[in-house]
C-alpha cells in the first residue's frame, strides 16, 4: 500500500489524521491539499499537537461520535479555538450489542464479519440526516479547512470521506484505497476486547476491509439506483451544489 508523504499528518495523540488532497478527480482535476482532513479521536492531543492543529487553520469540525463517546473522550482543541463544531453523532443499529458480545467472547468470527457488513449497509439507509448535515457544512465556503472525525476514523468518518470524494469525481477504486489506508494507522482500542479475544476477531472489527465499504456503496446502488440519485434525492446535493463542491475542493491538474 503506497501513499503520498503529505497524506498523513503526524500527531502524537492521533494516529489516523489524514489529508484528502491529491486524488485524481476526473480527467483533469485533483482534490486540493489542506481543505478536508479525516481523523480519529482527538482527546489525546499533546501540547505540541495543539500547535500543529492550530497551524492547519481549521474552520469547522464534524464529530460523528455519540454523546457518550464525546463525554468519555472530549476533543482537545487549541485554547480559545473558534473552530465551528457540528455534532452528527450516531452508531448503526446493533453495534453496541455486537461490541458487548465481542468483549464477552460470545460471537464467532463469521457472524461478526456478517454483522459488520450489515452495519455498513445501514449507513445510507438509516443515517441520511447525519450525512445530509455533512454536505450542508461542506457546501459552506466558510467551513474550510474542514475536519471529519470519530473514534477510530474508520467507519462513520470513512463513509463520510467516501461520499465527499465520490461527489468530487474521484474514482471508486481510489476511494476504496483511501479507506484502506486506515490499516496503516490503526488506533488501538483495548477497552472493546476481553482478555482472551482471538486476534482474528480483533482484525475483523478494527481492519478497514475493502469489502465493508464496498457493501455500503453497493447498498446505495441497490436502494437508490445510483450514487448520483442518492446524492441528489437523499443528501440534497443538486447539480449546481456539486459544481460548487468541485470548485471548492478540487483544482486543475497543471500540465508538466
Amino acid at each position: 500500500m503506497q501513499t503520498d508523504d503529505r497524506r498523513r499528518i503526524p500527531f502524537e495523540g492521533a494516529v489516523n489524521f489524514r489529508d484528502l488532497g491529491g486524488y485524481a478527480a476526473g480527467a483533469d482535476r485533483r482534490t486540493r491539499w489542506g481543505r478536508v482532513y479525516r481523523a480519529d479521536n482527538l482527546a489525546g492531543l499533546t501540547d505540541a499537537d495543539l500547535a500543529r492543529l492550530e497551524s492547519l487553520g481549521l474552520r469547522a469540525l464534524i464529530d460523528f461520535r455519540l454523546p457518550m463517546e464525546r463525554e468519555a473522550s472530549p476533543d482537545r482543541l487549541p485554547p480559545g479555538s473558534s473552530i465551528r463544531m457540528m455534532e452528527a453523532g450516531f452508531i448503526p443499529a446493533g453495534t453496541l450489542e455486537m461490541l458487548a458480545q465481542v468483549k464477552a467472547g460470545t460471537i464467532r468470527s463469521p457472524e461478526l464479519e456478517r454483522r459488520v457488513i450489515a452495519q455498513y449497509r445501514l449507513f445510507c439507509v438509516d443515517h441520511t440526516p447525519e450525512y445530509r448535515q455533512t454536505f450542508a457544512v461542506a457546501l459552506d465556503p466558510g467551513s474550510y479547512p474542514l475536519l471529519l472525525h470519530c473514534t477510530s476514523g474508520k467507519d462513520r468518518t470513512g463513509f463520510a470521506a467516501a461520499l465527499l470524494l465520490l461527489a468530487l469525481g474521484v474514482a471508486r477504486e481510489t476511494v476504496i484505497e483511501d479507506y484502506n489506508l486506515t490499516n496503516l494507522y490503526r488506533r488501538p482500542v483495548p477497552h472493546l476486547f476481553g482478555p482472551e479475544t482471538p486476534e482474528e476477531v480483533v482484525t475483523i472489527l478494527l481492519a478497514a476491509q475493502p469489502k465493508y465499504l464496498e457493501a455500503a456503496l453497493d447498498e446505495i446502488d441497490r436502494v437508490y439506483g445510483s450514487f448520483d440519485a442518492y446524492l441528489t434525492r437523499e443528501l440534497g446535493v443538486a447539480e449546481f451544489d456539486r459544481r460548487r463542491l468541485i470548485d471548492l475542493l478540487t483544482e486543475p491538474v497543471t500540465p508538466r
